[in-house]
């Protein structure tokens, strides 16, 4: 188990260093998964990552690499726990930790299915407050992200090119 968890970060980075593509297109999908992987949606997180990506034509690979590395198991509970409480700081008063904390252990045990139904079972007021703070944390977290991996792809493509004129050579 331990291992595992010192195995995640590296295995999520040779996913990213593997992708292909404009380093823009890429950099835009990086960060609109960073977004999304911030909101509380981990139940259908992905299932909404695909068609918005497609839409916002920003690489879906991406998106879908980052929002997982950003909203994983190990990662579910923090940031459920950060978003509500920046939430219920803008919007005081309306949802409390241990009613949101029943609802997210049913997520984290029953799987996929059982999840989104728990999920659908929040109400509006503990959905809004989970997307303000989502939102609040999300959208600096994708704005920051995507000059970060902005560079991050344009240095891999300067790498690959050199890499690729060394092979010509030869």
């Amino acid at each position: 188990m331990l291992r595992s968890i010192f195995r995640l970060p590296r295995y999520y980075f040779l996913q990213i260093q593997r992708l292909k593509g404009d380093p823009v297109y890429l950099a835009k999908g990086f960060a609109f998964g960073v977004f999304m992987g911030v909101l509380p949606l981990v139940p259908i997180q992905t299932i909404l990552i695909i068609p918005l990506s497609m839409t916002l034509r920003v690489s879906t690979l991406a998106a879908v690499i980052a929002g997982a590395m950003i909203s994983n198991p190990l990662t579910f509970m923090p940031q459920y726990y950060i978003t509500w409480k920046l939430g219920n700081a803008v919007l005081p008063g309306r949802i409390s930790w241990d009613h949101l904390k029943e609802v997210l252990l049913a997520i984290q045990q029953n799987g996929l299915l059982n999840g989104i139904a728990s999920f659908s079972h929040l109400g509006l007021k503990t959905i809004t407050v989970l997307l303000t703070g989502g939102a609040l944390i999300g959208i600096p977290a994708g704005i920051i992200s995507y000059f970060f991996a902005l560079k991050f792809f344009r240095t891999l493509r300067v790498h690959r090119l050199r890499k690729q004129k060394l092979n010509n050579k030869q």
